[in-house]
């Protein structure tokens, strides 16, 4: 027994399936199959989970109807009897790494898009889904299904257990949180019918349970049956009450699940000015719902079912008191094992300062439902990119490789290299590690991203890397150390606005690092970062308005954040000035010219520029043509998003 984390790894079961701990690793999506088929870079993705130390891997959503029932490209199907091969590899790599081995089996419903499917999407009833900030997306009126077509999906559903169970899984569980199929039956809103299937709990369930009932005939006892489930859904779309929620935990139960992981559902085109984006979530923030169904299942005649919390709970110290005082008997990971695959031996060794921290970005999730591609990571380099192969080899010779800038992608180049067994000298001119990350973080709600910086000095130091703070090296200073590899992280600079009087406004750069504003304060730029610092100024009590040249605000930010933030700073009064062009700053005022032409101003104390950055490239030019191995990465390379850095960090770190 681990005296440390006693419940937490202690072992457990899920019916009869024995686990090794009480760790369950949620299913998350990654669109990264074949066409729907286990291909080299799924079964990496979940051997690498397994043998970290987790209790149970669940297989992400894969789709029980095809086309139907897609959400991705990239989804996984077990809709037919030739992805079981497949799958029985997939089942296979999990067992050999320690972990038993679920597959999470979905329709995707109305949340299904035209563009993936080719067809109208369909439905409980002919209700269109409406946005969610959870996940950034609405979509159209689907067609509602007919009682006949609605038995044929259930018996899909049983059927795809079956073949899981033929691939060698020990259980399957039933996706219905979200904007998928099972959601649409439970929700009142969603779900308006007035047969069988709709109006009351007890029709509003009946889809689920003759599911349920279907497993049991086809899988028998002993294959263990979870369902993912919302016991409440909130916002003014919501059409779960925590009433239909331990009605529903109470009948999946008595009808044979033998576990429900419990989470909420959130329907609303706004974000209210208090709402948290990831970045800001409470550790284990979805395990007081789990308490709350074990209170109403034990005044409504027991509890049988194994209730699986969570939330952002790859904190172990959270994880454990959660179980402890009885909140939950299982605690599911989410991003926790995406950015930190061995998390749990981590936490076994005691080694819970390596821990690669989640950042709460949202990249994952938007990378996939917005931009159509693979779910990616803003820590974890490999997380979806190429065939998910961990590996670092060691290098063919040892060399003295020179790293010049400690933000994240530099660290990135200088850890790798260090793993491979090169003596890395890394040099940063400011005093301390991070980059703009350190910067990134002071914007409220955005707390999660300072836990980057202890984790990349914590690294630094666990692969030997020579770290000289406070060091700007010149092309002379490089060039004098006769490097055998030198890679060039210096970042970015702030781009200027070539406008009359713009040697009177400040960045945003210094905003954030302390410099003091007026009460009007002008921001042009509405990007993410002039965003984020007008709503750093407004929750000061400032008077901030935002100026920006094109229709959208903070258009590089991820759909689910923007959609939150853009909440936030309607709550504070910003007022935000959009296809607008500044002509000029003067000492009282910022002068601009509309859409249609017209010439007005706004009162300013101070005028804060976030108009983007340039890449600093001067020291990489400087030495390119001086020096044999060369590497540029990161905001000197262009700049973009923060997992694009941190992956070309990866590669450099490889390639020397």
């Amino acid at each position: 027994m681990n005296e440390k984390y006693p419940n937490l790894l202690s072992p457990s079961k899920i019916g009869n399936v024995e686990l090794r701990n009480k760790t369950v690793m949620a299913a998350m999506g990654m669109s990264q199959s074949d066409n729907g088929f286990v291909n080299r870079a799924v079964l990496n993705h979940y051997s690498e989970r397994a043998k970290g130390g987790v209790g149970a891997v669940i297989v992400e959503v894969t789709c029980v109807d095809t086309p139907l029932g897609l959400n991705t490209d990239g989804m996984l199907i077990i809709d037919d009897d030739k992805y079981i091969p497949g799958m029985t590899e997939l089942a296979s790599v999990i067992h050999e790494g320690g972990a038993k081995a679920f597959l999470q089996i979905s329709h995707t419903g109305r949340g299904a898009r035209r563009s993936i499917i080719g067809d109208q999407p369909v439905g409980p009833s002919a209700v269109a889904m409406p946005y969610s900030y959870m996940m950034g997306l609405a979509n159209e009126t689907p067609r509602a299904l007919t009682v006949p077509e609605i038995k044929e999906i259930e018996e899909k559903y049983a059927q795809a257990a079956l073949r899981a169970k033929k691939a060698g899984f020990d259980g399957v569980e039933i996706h219905s949180v979200g904007y998928y199929l099972g959601e649409q039956f439970l929700s009142k809103t969603a779900n308006i019918r007035t047969d069988e299937y709709g109006g009351s709990r007890k029709n509003r369930i009946r889809f689920h349970l003759n599911i349920i009932k279907r497993i049991r005939e086809l899988c028998g006892e002993d294959f263990a049956v979870i369902v993912k489930l919302p016991v409440i859904e909130l916002g003014k779309d919501g059409g779960i009450s925590l009433i239909d929620g331990v009605y529903y935990c109470k009948k999946l139960q008595d009808a044979g699940a033998d576990a429900l992981e419990i989470l909420a559902g959130i329907w609303s085109s706004e974000a209210g000015k208090n709402q948290k984006p990831e970045s800001a979530y409470a550790d284990c923030m979805a395990v007081a719902l789990s308490q709350l169904m074990k209170i109403g299942l034990k005044l409504t005649g027991g509890k049988k079912a194994v209730l699986i919390g969570g939330g952002r709970a790859q904190n172990p110290v959270a994880a454990e008191k959660a179980l402890s005082s009885g909140k939950c008997d299982l605690i599911f990971i989410g991003h926790g094992l995406l950015v930190q695959p061995d998390l749990v031996n981590l936490i076994d060794e005691g080694r819970e300062d390596e821990i690669r921290p989640c950042i709460g970005c949202g990249h994952c999730i938007d990378h996939q439902l917005q931009h159509g591609g693979r779910a990616i990571c803003s820590g974890n380099a490999v997380l979806a990119r190429g065939d998910n192969d961990y590996t670092v080899k060691p290098a063919e010779s040892k060399k003295h490789v020179v790293v010049i800038g400690a933000g994240v992608a530099g660290v990135e180049a200088a850890r790798i290299a260090a793993m491979r067994g090169h003596n890395v000298d890394l040099y940063e001119k400011s005093n301390e590690v991070g980059g703009q990350m350190n910067l990134a973080c002071k914007p409220p709600f955005k707390q999660h991203l300072g836990l980057m910086k202890p984790y990349l000095e914590r690294q630094l130091e666990l692969k030997g890397v020579n770290v000289h703070l406070g060091s700007e090296l010149t092309k002379k200073d490089i060039l004098d150390m006769n490097p055998d590899a030198v890679v060039c992280a210096t970042g970015s600079q702030p781009a200027m606005l070539k406008i009359e009087g713009s040697e009177r406004a400040v960045s945003a750069r210094d905003i954030l690092s302390g410099a003091q504003s007026g009460k009007n304060v002008v921001v042009i730029g509405g990007g993410s970062t002039g965003c984020e610092t007008a709503e750093f100024l407004a929750k000061q009590g400032k008077k901030v308005s935002i100026i920006e040249m094109t229709p959208n605000l903070a258009a590089n930010t991820g759909q689910t954040a923007k959609t939150i933030l853009m909440g936030h700073l309607k709550g504070l009064g910003v007022k935000m000035l959009t296809e607008c062009a500044v002509g000029k700053i003067t000492e009282s005022e910022v002068v601009y010219k509309t859409k249609s032409g017209e010439t007005q101003s706004v009162k300013a104390d101070t005028v804060v520029l976030a108009v983007g950055d340039r890449p600093d490239r001067s020291l990489y030019d400087a030495l390119k043509d001086e020096v044999k191995e060369i590497y540029n990465v990161g905001d000197s390379n262009g700049g973009g998003i923060i997992p694009n850095a941190v992956y070309e960090g990866y590669v450099a770190g490889n390639l020397i």
